[in-house]
């Protein structure tokens, strides 16, 4: 037997699709791929080597900085994302910036980056809740190598 639907139970379940789909039309909360961090003065050079070579974001761009900010560089990934490095002396030292936010590089070859991280003798910084290879930049920044073969990712 088919089922009558009353006015009211017309208009509640339209009243029910407007606001699922509302929800569902909510933009959702996602992370760019941009990031931004402070270092010390002295660790211009060593970085923007790391960054230019090791990494192989090629040449930082200058960007304009004004007022109190210190000069700031900008490298753009091969693979997309890129960072920009403000050098000001309120910076964190090398110890307590391993303390900040952790970044993770998805390079094409996991393997080759971290082979590369450890002959140019970068520190590595342990973390035992993961597998990560975590790697300290000059001024002490953290990486991470991203990779899907992370034992923890296994089923």
């Amino acid at each position: 037997m088919a089922q009558s639907i009353t006015r009211r139970g017309w208009v509640g379940a339209v009243a029910l699709a407007a606001v699922a789909a509302a929800v569902e039309a909510e933009p959702q909360t996602a992370m760019t791929n941009r990031a931004h961090f402070l270092a010390r003065p002295e660790y211009r050079e060593a970085l923007v080597r790391c960054f230019s070579e090791l990494l192989g974001c090629g040449p930082p761009m200058a960007l304009p900085a004004s007022g109190p900010l210190g000069p700031i560089v900008a490298f753009r990934f091969p693979g997309g994302g890129a960072v920009s490095v403000e050098f000001t002396e309120s910076a964190l030292g090398h110890r307590q910036a391993r303390r900040g936010a952790w970044l993770e590089l998805k390079p094409a070859d996991p393997d080759a980056l971290e082979a590369a991280v450890k002959a140019a003798g970068l520190p590595q910084v342990s973390y035992p809740a993961t597998t990560t290879f975590y790697f300290a930049v000059p001024g002490g920044q953290v990486f991470g190598i991203a990779r899907a073969d992370r034992a923890e990712l296994k089923p």
